[in-house]
């Protein structure tokens, strides 16, 4: 199995790199940046953790055509912290900022991408994640929407911390799902909901008070205004969606998928629960929503498709 991942030195990239490596789940990994020396410094570093951790892998250094055939090519590369870059449409929100000058790396990269590894399975990790999905599925040659998945795992994660907090349990004893945008506009889907594997039903109150500490964890990050994003919990849910892939698990994992007409959408890409296995994108659970997460998706989906006509006019150029 060969693993590429591209913006390797930043904090997500080499938190990926680290739970790939060193859980065994690559023979051969390429690692690219354009900081070379902290690049150098961390290959050196993740090949003894591997080591120490009894795995036999191939760790090094790289450049585009180095991705030549990769079974799977993370896209981690970082444009900025979230909220520094602005965009010319000030009603997107904090991540969609990032859209121009994301766009600008991920048009660098396509292209490599469609003549060394036309057939890997591209994960996204570069924010605005499902509208960058949705981009380099528009510009590869092989058009196949299953191999192209966007990391919103984080969202997920956060909203059943959020629970189990307001409702009292262990986070590990609640599921729950989150659709829609990887941002501001994400929708928690409280009807999916349960604890030890039953539906939970929730009023009003401990709804918005499961909202209010979902709302507040980014902003929360900022204000502590350390250089950094949410690493280590990426690193660990990529490599989550990578032994998906690589098992053939068939696990339901929440991920930004491109649709054709599931929960009555085409021509976008938004976080959705989706089945993963050896090609990526299996299936698209399309679960019941109450009419209140139908209308807030549908206003999330309004607020994606911004960033999305964007992409379309910049994608023609």
């Amino acid at each position: 199995m060969k693993v590429s991942i591209i913006g390797a030195a930043g904090c997500v990239g080499s938190s990926v790199a680290f739970s790939i490596a060193t859980q065994g789940l690559a023979n051969e990994m390429v690692v690219t940046d354009i900081k070379q020396d902290w690049l150098e410094h961390h290959a050196i570093d993740l090949f003894d953790a591997a080591v120490a951790s009894n795995h036999a892998i191939n760790i090094r250094m790289g450049s585009q055509k180095d991705l030549v055939d990769s079974d799977i090519v993370i896209m981690a590369a970082e444009a900025g912290a979230v909220g520094d870059v602005q965009s010319p449409d000030t009603a997107m929100t904090s991540r969609q900022r990032l859209l121009p000058a994301s766009l600008k790396i991920i048009k660098e990269w396509v292209p490599a991408i469609n003549e060394y590894c036309p057939q890997a399975i591209v994960i996204m990790v570069t924010n605005p994640a499902e509208t960058l999905t949705y981009a380099t599925y528009l510009m590869s040659t092989s058009k196949d929407r299953s191999h192209f998945i966007g990391y919103s795992y984080n969202d997920t994660v956060r909203f059943k911390i959020a629970l189990s907090e307001v409702l009292g349990v262990a986070p590990s004893r609640v599921e729950a799902t989150v659709v829609g945008e990887h941002g501001g506009s994400m929708v928690p889907l409280f009807s999916s909901v349960k604890v030890d594997g039953k539906p939970v039903t929730m009023d009003e109150n401990t709804k918005t008070k499961v909202r209010n500490i979902i709302s507040d964890y980014l902003p929360h990050m900022m204000r502590l205004k350390v250089p950094r994003t949410s690493g280590w919990l990426s690193g660990v849910g990529v490599a989550k969606v990578v032994r998906a892939i690589i098992d053939n698990s068939g696990e339901v994992f929440p991920c930004c998928a491109v649709l054709d007409g599931e929960y009555g959408y085409q021509g976008i890409s938004i976080g959705v629960p989706a089945v993963l296995g050896e090609n990526g994108v299996k299936k698209i659970i399309e679960y019941e929503l109450s009419p209140e997460e139908r209308e807030l998706l549908d206003e999330s989906v309004k607020n994606i498709r911004k960033s999305v006509d964007y992409v379309l006019e910049q994608v023609a150029k």
